[in-house]
């Protein structure tokens, strides 16, 4: 009986044990193995198909079972790549997965907590509403325990949340009010750990923007897994 193994992969956010580093290590070893001919240890020099799971991160998918199912993505929502991932299994330097070019971002501008709320910020009775509101309209898994930006203050978890439904309502100024608690600012409030990601312009999207590269990434991907 012919076994193809419909999805497997890692995410890289939304969990503790979800990062970038696991996930590199997970999917590049299943590569290299797949290509191996090795097989299973009950199915031996049998070749193994699988789909890795997924292209890109879905930011509007359901976190039923976790955080982690919007973060599974080989590469980011705008098409840069978010690890090495040699796809010949041959661990080549050089080979590894290629950006997306010529992606048309927003303005470099984010919505965040007013500096003069953070010295009050407990007391703020309208705050935790409002980041409430915010992240049921767009995504703050990365907020979430053991995810990229759990490590952020009251202060930045709200900076957060205000930025994701600003970028998701396309930086409309009256989108970065939050009962007056909020300000846009062009300095990127992002740290080494956590990203205050810019959303891609109105209208366009990766495969809009670039169809024939990320068709040849797919297709590479399932000829390389094929081993055609």
């Amino acid at each position: 009986m012919k076994i193809v193994v419909g999805e497997v992969g890692w995410p890289t956010d939304g969990d503790k044990n979800a990062n970038i580093e696991n996930a590199m290590r997970f999917n590049q070893g299943l590569i290299k193995h797949c290509l191996s001919g090795q097989g299973t240890p009950a199915r031996k020099g049998k070749k193994i198909e699988v789909y890795l799971f997924s292209l890109i991160d879905e930011n509007a998918k359901s976190i039923a079972p976790g955080n982690f199912e919007r973060h599974w993505g080989m590469f980011e929502f705008d098409g840069k790549p978010k690890y090495e991932l040699d796809l010949s299994g041959r661990m080549q330097k050089d080979k590894g997965l290629v950006a997306v070019e010529g992606v048309n971002y927003m303005h470099k501008r984010w919505c965040i907590l007013k500096p003069e709320n953070t010295l009050d910020v407990d007391n703020a009775e309208d705050l935790p509403k409002n980041i409430d509101y915010a992240c049921s309209l767009s995504d703050c898994t990365a907020l979430g325990y053991g995810s990229s930006c759990n490590h952020l203050s009251v202060e930045g978890n709200a900076s957060y949340a205000f930025n994701m439904y600003y970028q998701l309502k396309n930086l409309n100024s009256w989108d970065c009010d939050f009962d007056g608690l909020a300000v846009v600012t062009d300095e990127d409030p992002s740290d080494d750990k956590c990203r205050f990601p810019l959303m891609i312009a109105v209208g366009h999207s990766l495969v809009v923007l670039l169809p024939k590269k990320l068709l040849y990434i797919i297709l590479v991907a399932i000829l390389v897994l094929m081993d055609v």
